[in-house]
């Protein structure tokens, strides 16, 4: 979904308040240092308003766990930089944080496609965590993002990546019947199998469902397609197996804020952001349970994922080609896959 990210959120950002806030950014490439040793930082998020909560539960529990020595102001997606320029901003301190999605700065950093999600390069949680934690991706990202002046805290694992449909589909074949709505990572994927696809924005869906201009859709779970009441109009609901979680965003601080930061405030803030980057995943678990019944459920054949897996290496290669680090891990990805038997 890499190209779905710009689309996700359909404020509107106006010039007026850009300007004012580029003013704001005149002097942020330090942590604010007050007469009672409290840290400030200016963090960006590209969501809207709509998870304003989640994120306040995030600048409470850095409070709460520092005893009010660290304080984070954070705008929402375009109330300071656009969203695709944020990781720009934060490399040369205009930014301090961002909550951020590593398909926003694919031209900039080698390994940001890979790690915000390929096709079939993880299929469950699991194997997502174990990915990171255990064959070494969490640390290869950390020390690539700190070769660029960004410390890397942690992963936040997304939400679904399925199929909405106007009618069952239940295997590849069923599909390749189909006009199907896929970001061009998972069209390079569906098009060996014979299925036509298109690339249409989000604003366009209901419109495209509704006039049969497409017959489904990829693009989130059954808390996403129901936000856009798109269960309106179609209600049939496809496991593929494709990639969950379905994203992977991330927090990011620039490192020359980060040496500055006491150590025991670092600790403080790595276990906080782990604590909430595992209760933001548990939300989107909780929205999709309580959505499905929206929805008819179907599933891919365990055989059709393993085939999906062969077919998706011409995607992995083609990122792995960008350079050594991409390549490694993208290794990682095609080991996992074969010890999890999805690949040969």
């Amino acid at each position: 979904m890499n190209n779905d990210k710009s689309f996700k959120n359909a404020w509107v950002k106006s010039f007026a308040v850009v300007t004012l806030a580029v003013g704001a950014l005149a002097q942020v490439d330090a942590p604010v240092m007050a007469q009672d040793e409290t840290i400030t930082l200016r963090m960006q998020r590209y969501t809207g308003t709509e998870e304003d909560k989640i994120f306040q539960r995030y600048v409470d529990k850095l409070s709460e766990a520092s005893d009010g020595r660290i304080k984070v102001n954070i705008f929402r997606g375009g109330e300071l930089v656009p969203n695709d320029q944020m990781f720009g901003a934060l490399r040369s301190g205009t930014l301090q944080m961002i909550y951020g999605y590593g398909g926003y700065w694919g031209g900039q950093m080698d390994t940001a496609i890979t790690e915000s999600g390929l096709p079939l390069a993880w299929t469950d949680l699991e194997e997502a965590k174990e990915l990171w934690n255990e064959r070494g991706l969490g640390e290869l990202l950390a020390n690539n993002y700190e070769k660029m002046g960004v410390h890397y805290t942690v992963p936040v694992f997304g939400g679904k990546f399925d199929l909405l449909s106007k009618e069952p589909v239940e295997s590849l074949e069923e599909m390749s019947e189909r006009k199907i709505r896929a970001t061009p990572s998972v069209a390079a994927v569906l098009e060996k199998f014979g299925v036509s696809t298109v690339y249409i924005p989000p604003q366009e869906f209901y419109i495209a469902l509704s006039t049969n201009a497409i017959d489904g859709l990829i693009y989130g779970g059954p808390y996403d397609y129901s936000v856009l009441k798109l269960n309106e109009i179609a209600t049939d609901y496809t496991n593929l197996n494709m990639l969950y979680p379905g994203f992977v965003d991330n927090v990011l601080i620039n490192k020359r804020v980060w040496d500055k930061i006491p150590e025991d405030l670092q600790n403080v803030i790595t276990d906080v952001t782990a604590e909430w980057a595992d209760y933001r995943h548990q939300k989107f678990v909780e929205w999709n349970e309580a959505a499905e019944e929206e929805f008819t459920i179907h599933s891919l054949p365990d055989s059709d994922q393993k085939r999906m897996t062969e077919a998706a290496q011409s995607v992995w290669d083609a990122e792995a080609e960008k350079s050594d680090t991409a390549a490694e891990a993208i290794e990682m990805i095609r080991q996992m896959a074969k010890d999890k038997g999805r690949l040969e």
